[in-house]
């Protein structure tokens, strides 16, 4: 995971975002960020019926809400033990859909990184890069080819 991270910190420092020399929590809003960690646990009662089977797709799809809440509360809280712990528990569960669907990790992450680096400066309200005339679009396709052929 070590390259991933030198990636996302190249992408970062080329589009202008946050990059952190040790273990801090983001710039919050507790208002605000209250009322998004009441929405994800809105939408995960909304789906909590023990009367219906729940699907692989739901299943995973509502850990990694159950996660998001996890960080964005422990933020509101001002606990880094906690964010740190729900920051493990999302990648666990991200890489789990890998595992889960045999997606190319690796792969498909090197491919999104080529794509990242052909963006420019990040959008103060998505907190995106942004795509200019020299943005080339991720090969996904052509990666999952590749697996399907067995290639590398």
């Amino acid at each position: 995971m070590r390259k991933q991270l030198e990636q996302v910190t190249q992408f970062h420092q080329q589009i202008g975002e946050v990059v952190a020399d040790s273990p801090r929590l983001l710039q919050h809003s507790e208002d605000l960020d209250r009322n998004l960690a009441n929405s994800l646990r809105e939408v995960l009662s909304a789906y909590d019926r023990e009367d219906e089977p729940r699907t692989q797709l739901m299943r995973r799809a509502m850990m990694a809400i159950e996660e998001l809440a996890e960080w964005v509360e422990a933020h509101n809280e001002r606990d880094l033990v906690a964010a740190a712990d729900a920051w493990a528990d999302r990648i666990t569960v991200l890489l789990g859909d890998a595992v889960a669907t045999g997606m190319p990790a690796e792969r498909l992450l090197d491919e999104v990184h080529r794509s990242n680096m052909t963006k420019l400066a990040v959008n103060e309200q998505t907190g995106k890069g942004t795509k200019s005339e020299c943005y080339q679009r991720p090969e996904i396709e052509q990666v999952l080819n590749h697996v399907d052929r067995g290639e590398n």
